[in-house]
C-alpha cells in the first residue's frame, strides 16, 4: 500500500491548541487528523485487524504509552502517558477477567486453547 500525506495551513494558535488537543488526548497529530477524515468520508473499518500490543516504558516521565502495530506498519495509539498504577490495576483486571474466562470453559492446563464446541458436537 502506499501513503501520501495531507496538509492544511491554520493559524499557529489554532495548531498549538490542537498539538495540546492531541497531548492530553494521548494520540499523535496525524493519527487524529486520519481518525477524523476516515470517519467524516464514513469508511468503514473491520471489526478485527491484525496487529500487536506495544507498551514502551517512557523512563524521563515514569509514564506509559500504549500503541497497536497493525501488522500493514501502520501504528496506532491506544493511549498516550499511561500511569504504572494504571497498567498495574490494568492488568490485574485482565488476569482476573482471563481466569474467569478459563474458570468457565474449563481450561485446567496452561497450554490448552478454546475449542468451538461445534466441533465435537456428536464426537466422543
Amino acid at each position: 500500500m502506499e501513503y501520501r500525506s495531507v496538509s492544511a495551513k491554520m493559524p499557529v494558535t489554532e495548531v498549538s491548541l490542537f498539538k495540546d488537543f492531541c497531548q492530553r488526548k494521548g494520540v499523535t497529530p496525524a493519527a487524529l487528523i486520519r481518525e477524523l477524515i476516515l470517519r467524516e468520508m464514513e469508511v468503514p473499518m473491520p471489526h478485527t485487524v491484525a496487529g500487536r500490543n506495544r507498551i514502551v516504558y517512557e523512563r524521563g516521565q515514569d509514564r506509559f504509552s500504549w500503541a497497536v502495530e497493525l501488522d500493514n506498519g501502520v501504528v496506532v495509539e491506544v493511549l498516550g502517558d499511561v500511569s504504572p498504577g494504571f497498567l498495574e490495576e490494568l492488568g490485574g483486571m485482565v488476569n482476573n477477567g482471563l481466569d474467569e474466562r478459563a474458570a468457565f470453559i474449563g481450561k485446567e492446563r496452561g497450554d490448552s486453547v478454546a475449542v468451538p464446541s461445534g466441533m465435537l458436537r456428536g464426537r466422543k
